[in-house]
């Protein structure tokens, strides 16, 4: 089961990287898709960045706005098997019998991919925006 959660995990990060470049492509942030790959490689092992950054290379420059759509949908297809086949692990680690279908079981992972990306997001801009907003905060309170 470990091995299946793995799996759809990091197969869920090479459509995620391609959503996520085609959208910094469209922010109007002066070399931001440069920034975030060095962000990116303090993370990573060299060889995996190497691989990474080829990726991106070869698929984000011709097709910008079709590997917007294809990317997320890779991705929410990708993280939403690993979030079934984790609701499916759980279930035989807890020996609870699930007869729930496949129309109920997909939302339900689709909806926690959502979530977690959604709380991942928060935290992501929680830690870049965190030191200035403490800065800007203790500078107004020692103001007054």
């Amino acid at each position: 089961m470990a091995a299946a959660l793995a799996y759809y995990f990091v197969l869920s990060l090479f459509p995620a990287l391609i959503f996520l470049s085609a959208v910094v492509a469209y922010l109007p942030v002066p070399d931001l898709f440069n920034q975030a790959l060095a962000l990116l490689a303090r993370f990573l092992p060299a060889d995996a960045m190497g691989l990474v950054q080829r990726v991106l290379a070869d698929v984000i420059s011709p097709n910008k706005a079709t590997f917007l759509s294809l990317g997320i949908l890779g991705t929410l297809w990708a993280a939403s098997g690993g979030f079934a086949a984790m609701i499916e692990a759980l279930n035989i680690a807890y020996d609870v019998r699930d007869d729930r279908p496949f129309w109920k079981t997909r939302p339900l992972a689709v909806g926690l991919a959502f979530l977690t990306g959604a709380l991942l997001l928060i935290a992501l801009s929680v830690m870049v925006v965190g030191p200035r907003f403490g800065q800007w905060l203790a500078g107004r309170v020692r103001g007054h």
